[in-house]
C-alpha cells in the first residue's frame, strides 16, 4: 500500500469516526462546529478519492482493460456524490451553526 492511500484511509476513517461521534455521540454546545469539521474533511478525501479513480479509470481505457475502466469510473462517480453531499451537509451546518 502506498503512502498516500494509507493516508486518505486514515482521513476517511477519522473525518468518518468525527461526524459520528458528532452526530450521534456528542451532546455539549460544540457538536454541530465538530460535526461541520468532520464533513468538511470527509468531502475533501471523498473528492480526492474520486479524482484518482477517475485517472486510474483513463489509465485503463488507454490499456485495453473496459470493465476496470468503467468499474473504476462508476466507482469514482459514487465517491464524487459522497463528496458533494458531504461538503453541502458542511456548508448547511455552518450556516446554521453561525449567530445571527
Amino acid at each position: 500500500m502506498t503512502p498516500g492511500r494509507v493516508f486518505l484511509a486514515v482521513a476517511l476513517l477519522g473525518s468518518a469516526a468525527v461526524v459520528i461521534y458528532g452526530l450521534f455521540v456528542d451532546r455539549s454546545g460544540g457538536t454541530i462546529i465538530l460535526t461541520v469539521v468532520g464533513l468538511a474533511i470527509l468531502g475533501i478525501t471523498f473528492a480526492i478519492i474520486a479524482v484518482r479513480l477517475a485517472a486510474a479509470s483513463v489509465r485503463a481505457g488507454q490499456e485495453g482493460r473496459g470493465g476496470r475502466a468503467v468499474g473504476s469510473a462508476f466507482l469514482g462517480g459514487l465517491f464524487a456524490l459522497a463528496a458533494s453531499g458531504s461538503l453541502g451537509g458542511a456548508m448547511i451546518l455552518g450556516l446554521l451553526a453561525r449567530p445571527i
